[in-house]
């Protein structure tokens, strides 16, 4: 995929979640009577919008204009495709430029209850939950489940916990923590969902052996989690390329997306896992490749440059072993879905607790914009289901990201809240709009930090 591909889904994964989550905003201050002027996607400079005094017009409008809108509000796409906002009337935020007058109107945020308040500032947060379980039920509804019926291990990563540990292929999964596995679904939730924070002890059978490994929930930790555990059904096919980036090895001996390897140096290449372990282990080497187009085997020798890749994309070919798929009805979707998110928001709590408690290092395991256009580029090419599963994670992080108690995040708004709430009385605008300045600072160092840290791990 091209550079350009790569910021088209980024702008359309962002444009999305902050949508929902601005709307919630919107949705939340109209029903509490509140007036509010502008509801934006994107920052900055307004590109075209549609209002009901003057229906659709371009460019910005004049800030006279804007304070004649009264209840009406103007629905505008902004230049900056990194956010959103709902302008809602007499509330401070991080666009406050100057003080508001002091006398609170029936219409304004400032003249509500706390509750109703506490409700719009939360109102967000709650839609990108309500988002990503729509997403959930939707792909349980559309695609089911499938289930593969095999405990026994195709293939183990090369540099993996589990190879380290001395896992091999051909053992068979028979339970993790005395609980036990019947198919590769219960193993990939119990090692990697329900276990995710704590140390557990997995069981194999090997050669009419019990044996047992035990894994450390600090060298697993969150980043690359299915990566670091390594293991691979037995069952798998070969590896289909996704992609083929021009100008690389694989483009010069003329592989083609669609190619299926096979083999490389004639060992036997059933995943993609396989196929980089195979491939990275002989950086500036030159290997034998082997793959299928079109049901014809063809062969090549290819140099991986000195990092060890050769510039494509790998997905494994469909599962071959036996399968069994479970489908529900829109009625079973529902509480299926509602379980999915529940378990990925479990998931999230987990991992924020293991990013403070230190059992993983923040740098590899916090990613800002390079890493989401990234991730939404590869989720893009695996198809709409696995685009939209990870869009259900992003509105995820966004509803946590937003609920932390930062000054000019969500959750920030809500302690002023609160406090106000307490002591009674609303606290004074200087002190507000500071506030806000200094979440903005926070803020816009965090996101510093973010793109370091993502073009780090380039």
């Amino acid at each position: 995929m091209t550079t350009l591909t790569t910021l088209f889904y980024f702008i359309i994964t962002i444009f999305a979640l902050v949508s929902v989550h601005e709307f919630g905003h919107f949705i939340a201050a109209r029903l509490f009577g509140m007036h509010v002027p502008i509801y934006s996607i994107g920052m900055g400079r307004r590109l075209f919008g549609w209002n009901k005094h003057n229906g659709f017009t371009v460019g910005p409008l004049t800030e006279e204009f804007e304070n004649k809108l009264g209840a009406h509000t103007d629905y505008r796409l902004s230049l900056l495709p990194i956010g959103g906002y709902a302008k809602i009337a007499g509330m401070i935020d991080e666009t406050q430029t100057e003080a508001l007058p002091p006398e609170p109107q029936p219409w304004e945020f400032r003249s509500k209850s706390w509750w109703k308040k506490s409700i719009v500032i939360s109102a967000g947060v709650v839609m990108n939950f309500i988002l990503a379980g729509a997403i959930f039920i939707g792909i349980k509804f559309s695609e089911g489940k499938e289930i593969y019926e095999t405990t026994t291990i195709g293939y183990v990563g090369q540099s993996s916990v589990s190879a380290k540990l001395g896992v091999q292929a051909h053992d068979k999964v028979v339970s993790i923590n005395n609980k036990p596995i019947t198919n590769w679904q219960d193993l990939e939730e119990e090692a990697m969902l329900e276990q995710l924070d704590r140390d557990f002890t997995m069981t194999v059978e090997r050669d009419g052996k019990l044996i047992d490994f035990k894994y450390n929930a600090r060298d697993l930790g969150t980043d690359d989690l299915r990566k670091k555990f390594g293991l691979v059904p037995e069952g798998y096919g070969g590896t289909r390329l996704a992609a083929v980036i021009a100008s690389t090895p694989a483009d010069r001996i003329h592989l083609l997306k669609g190619d299926v390897i096979t083999k490389v140096n004639d060992v036997p290449i059933e995943s993609e896992t396989a196929l980089i372990d195979n491939i990275s282990a002989h950086p500036s080497q030159e290997v034998t490749l082997t793959w299928k187009r079109n049901g014809v085997e063809m062969t090549s020798k290819v140099t991986p440059d000195a990092s060890g890749h050769i510039g494509v994309n790998p997905v494994a070919e469909p599962f071959q072993g036996k399968v069994r798929k479970v489908s529900y009805s829109i009625f079973q979707a529902i509480p299926v879905g509602i379980e999915e998110l529940f378990r990925q928001t479990s998931l999230y709590v987990k991992s924020i607790g293991m990013l403070f408690s230190g059992k993983v290092d923040v740098g590899k395991n916090v990613g800002g914009p390079i890493k989401i256009a990234k991730f939404a580029n590869q989720a893009a090419e695996g198809g709409p289901v696995a685009f939209f599963g990870f869009m259900a994670i992003l509105s995820l992080s966004l509803a946590f990201l937003n609920i932390l108690p930062i000054p000019a995040l969500d959750g920030g708004h809500l302690i002023i809240i609160l406090i106000e709430a307490v002591i009674g009385r609303e606290l004074s605008q200087g002190f507000k709009m500071g506030f806000q300045k200094v979440g903005v600072t926070l803020l816009l160092l965090l996101m510093a930090f973010m793109v370091f840290n993502d073009i780090r791990g380039l």
